[in-house]
This record gives structure tokens, C-alpha cells and sequence, in this order.
């Protein structure tokens, strides 16, 4: 499980997990239309992270992390 800023407005994305994981996550972040267009992997004992996703133009994406991990976020 997982929570980020819903309003990235300094083009920080900051996520927080509710549980310490040490498995690998592979993260997708995906546009209004459905297509990815950025793709990681976060790893090691993380409680909480940030992205830069400062390069994207302004509007609506979803974070998910595997099929059932979905959140959108705007960016401002």
C-alpha cells in the first residue's frame, strides 16, 4: 500500500508506503490517455520517496505499482 501528494505543484511526486517491503517495486506512471510514459523501480526498505516528474506538462497521470497499486495525481 501506498499514498502520494495528490498536487504536485514544484514537480516533486512524493510517495509513502504504509509497510517497510523489501522486494522490488516497479512503478509506471501513466498519462490521461493511458500510456506510460515514465517507468522505474524502487528498491531496498523504503518508507518514503520522491520523483521528479518536473519534465511532464501540466494535467492528470496515475501512478500504479503492479495491476492492483492505482493512484492519480495532477500536476500544476
Amino acid at each position: 500500500m501506498f499514498s502520494l501528494n495528490k498536487i504536485v505543484k514544484d514537480g516533486i511526486l512524493e510517495i509513502s508506503f504504509s509497510t517497510e517491503n523489501r522486494e522490488t517495486k516497479i512503478y509506471t506512471i501513466t498519462n490521461s490517455k493511458g500510456i506510460a510514459i515514465l517507468q522505474g523501480k524502487i528498491t531496498g526498505q523504503t518508507q518514503r520517496t520522491c520523483l521528479y516528474v518536473g519534465d511532464l506538462k501540466k494535467g492528470q497521470y496515475t501512478f500504479s505499482i503492479g495491476d492492483d497499486l492505482i493512484e492519480e495525481f495532477n500536476i500544476q
